[in-house]
């Protein structure tokens, strides 16, 4: 808990309040606090500690700024395209295809699944079919391997095997492996992390793992900002979406940036007016900390929400420019 607090304070600009870093851990269902974790590239820290009560996280907020750097820790990174909740989705996803193929592998179809959730079973079961219809199960065994092969080689030590389960084989708990390992369970939990932000790096190649690609889970929208997905694939404009859901377009351009932060759009150029947007992100890398107002001051043929979601788009590392 300690690392990522503190990994947290090493991302966060200089102007961002220490509440605003607790709403990202804990998770708050804001879009300002979607902004903040993407524009700081703490997506993966999003959630990461829910039952996190402020009291604690001031604590540990002091207690970081008193301690000698001997005891900082460089355990920690994050990914700048995915919440901890799609981390470890994906990662239940894999575990339930894994468990799957090698239970039917021996003749068993009857066994409890590793996790209950509808999306993720959805997922996996048409995953499973695909398989089966194309004959690829020597293929997933491949990329499994190749996963975590690659995971052993980035990192030091990988915990996320002990969590895979199949044929007459449990998983363990986080309390076993904490035993096993001779680690808190805290550490490990932050182990893990960095193993599964490791992981969606790797299987986000499609080309490289076909298969676990598929079983990628994006972050879960609020229930407002899915229906103006849903607006959106009817045809719908931001006057449409307004007038449909009763609210004024600015909430709607909270929505798109929602639905970018989070990897359901992926067309900038669809939302800027402006599309000679690389004078504003070459500007922006040098100067990431400024408040947006700066940025405004600057560049003011651009809307606070254009500003907004070019800022999301090079921290996602969806635009990009060469310098």
């Amino acid at each position: 808990m300690y690392n990522i607090i503190q990994f947290a304070y090493t991302k966060a600009h200089t102007y961002k309040t220490e509440k605003s870093i607790f709403n990202i851990i804990t998770g708050k269902k804001s879009h300002q606090t979607f902004f903040d974790a993407c524009s700081q590239q703490l997506m993966s820290l999003y959630h990461s500690i829910p039952q996190l009560k402020y009291p604690s996280f001031e604590r540990y907020s002091k207690s970081m700024n008193t301690e000698t750097e001997a005891n900082q820790s460089n355990i920690m990174f994050s990914h700048p395209r995915h919440t901890y909740d799609s981390l470890a989705n994906t990662f239940n996803a894999i575990q339930l295809l894994t468990q799957t193929l090698s239970n039917i592998q021996h003749g068993v179809h009857q066994f409890v699944p590793v996790t209950q959730s509808n999306t993720i079973q959805k997922r996996v079961k048409v995953l499973y079919q695909h398989i089966l219809s194309e004959g690829l199960q020597e293929t997933f065994i491949n990329e499994l391997t190749s996963l975590f092969e690659l995971l052993s080689k980035h990192n030091d030590n990988v915990y996320l095997h002990y969590y895979l389960q199949g044929f007459e084989e449990s998983m363990y708990t986080r309390q076993q492996v904490s035993l096993i390992e001779s680690l808190p369970q805290t550490e490990l939990y932050e182990l893990e992390l960095r193993d599964l932000v490791t992981l969606m790096n790797a299987i986000e190649d499609a080309q490289k793992f076909p298969i676990l690609n598929k079983l990628i889970i994006l972050p879960t929208l609020l229930n407002k900002t899915e229906q103006t997905l849903n607006g959106i694939k009817q045809g719908m404009d931001f006057e449409q979406l307004a007038l449909q859901q009763n609210v004024k377009q600015n909430t709607i351009e909270d929505h798109i940036l929602e639905l970018f932060i989070k990897g359901y759009l992926t067309n900038y150029e669809d939302y800027l007016s402006n599309t000679n947007y690389i004078d504003f992100l070459n500007y922006y890398i040098d100067n990431r900390s400024e408040r947006l107002r700066n940025y405004k001051d600057k560049f003011s043929d651009f809307s606070y929400f254009e500003i907004k979601l070019m800022i999301v788009g090079l921290e996602r590392g969806d635009l990009h420019v060469t310098r």
